[in-house]
C-alpha cells in the first residue's frame, strides 16, 4: 500500500495534525497574522473543496512571487514553468502533470490556486518513486548528501517529537498497524517535509519574493513540518503557517500554526473503513 493510497483513502486525515491547534482566525485574520512573512505555508485536508477555495483566495490576496506544491513532482517543475510562460491553459498543464493518474483529488480543485498567482515561479516538492524507495530502505538520508546536511536528516528526532509522530502515524492508520513498526513512515515523513521545504525555498529564490507552500496540514506545522525544516536551514526566513481545520476540530494551543481557518467537512463516510479496504486490497 503506497503513501498516496493512505492519504487519499483517509480523505486527507493522514495529514491532519493530531495535536491541538491554535484558535480559528478566518481569512481576514489569517492574512493579518501572516503579514510580514517571507514564506507562508497554507495547509489543507486534501479532499475538502472549501480548503482549496480558501487557498486560492489567500494566494490571490498575497500574490506570491514563488508558489510551491506538495502535489507537483520536482521533475515536472521546469515543464510547468515553461508552459505558463508560453500561455498554456490550465487543462493542458494538468494533462502534462498526468494529474488524472496522480492519485490526488481532481485538478479542478488545484488549478484555481495556480491561476491565482499568474506571475509566480512554480516549484514542485514531489519525489520520484525511486527516491521514495530509497527513503524506506535508508531512512530520511535517502534524499542524498546535500539534503541530509542542509536539513539535518541524519540527526535523530528528539524522543518527544518521535513519540508524537509515531502517535500521529498510528492514528492516521486507524490503529491498524503496530505502532512500533511505523518508524520507517516517520523517516519518510521527515524526508517529505524537507523536500517540501526545499521546493518552498527554491520558489522564493527563483521568484525573488514572497513564497507560498501548498501542502497537507501536517506538513504545514510550525513545530515539526516543512516550516521547521526551512527555519532550521535558513535563519533569515520569516516563516508563517495557516492550518485549515474542519468544524468540530479542537482549538487549543498556539505553537502549531500561525493562524487557522475552519470550514465545514465534506461528506466522506468512515475514513477508517476506507483505510481497511485500501489495506486489504494491497495485501
Amino acid at each position: 500500500m503506497n503513501r498516496r493510497q493512505v492519504v487519499i483513502g483517509m480523505g486527507g486525515a493522514a495529514l491532519v495534525a493530531a495535536s491541538p491547534v491554535c484558535a480559528r482566525e478566518g481569512v481576514a485574520g489569517a492574512l493579518n497574522a501572516v503579514s510580514g512573512a517571507s514564506h507562508i505555508a497554507i495547509g489543507e485536508r486534501h479532499d475538502n473543496p472549501d480548503h482549496h477555495r480558501i487557498q486560492a483566495e489567500l494566494v490571490a490576496a498575497l500574490q506570491p512571487r514563488g508558489l510551491a506544491f506538495e502535489m507537483i513532482p520536482a521533475n515536472r517543475e521546469a515543464t510547468v514553468n515553461r508552459m505558463r510562460r508560453e500561455g498554456a491553459s490550465l487543462d493542458a498543464i494538468g494533462e502534462a502533470l498526468d494529474w488524472a493518474k496522480s492519485g490526488w483529488p481532481d485538478w479542478s480543485l488545484y488549478a484555481p490556486i495556480l491561476a491565482a498567482a499568474p506571475d509566480a515561479y512554480i516549484a514542485g516538492g514531489g519525489l520520484s518513486r525511486a527516491t521514495v524507495g530509497l527513503l524506506y530502505a535508508e531512512g530520511a538520508p535517502g534524499l542524498g548528501a546535500r539534503m541530509t546536511a542542509r536539513y539535518g536528516l541524519d540527526t535523530p528526532l528528539a524522543p518527544d517529537v518521535m513519540a508524537s509522530m509515531l502517535d500521529e502515524q498510528h492514528d492516521a492508520h486507524c490503529g491498524l498497524m503496530d505502532r512500533d513498526r511505523l518508524a520507517p513512515m516517520v523517516a519518510v515523513q521527515r524526508a517529505w517535509d524537507a523536500a517540501y521545504a526545499d521546493a518552498w525555498w527554491r520558489a522564493g529564490l527563483r521568484g525573488d519574493g514572497l513564497s507560498i507552500l501548498i501542502c497537507g496540514n501536517a506538513h504545514a506545522r510550525l513545530d515539526q513540518g516543512a516550516p521547521a525544516y526551512l527555519s532550521g536551514a535558513e535563519a533569515q526566513a520569516r516563516v508563517a503557517s495557516v492550518g485549515q481545520l474542519e468544524t468540530g476540530d479542537d482549538s487549543v494551543g498556539t505553537d502549531i500554526y500561525t493562524a487557522t481557518i475552519s470550514s465545514a467537512p465534506p461528506e466522506r463516510g468512515d475514513p477508517c473503513e476506507k483505510m481497511r479496504a485500501a489495506m486489504s486490497g494491497a495485501q
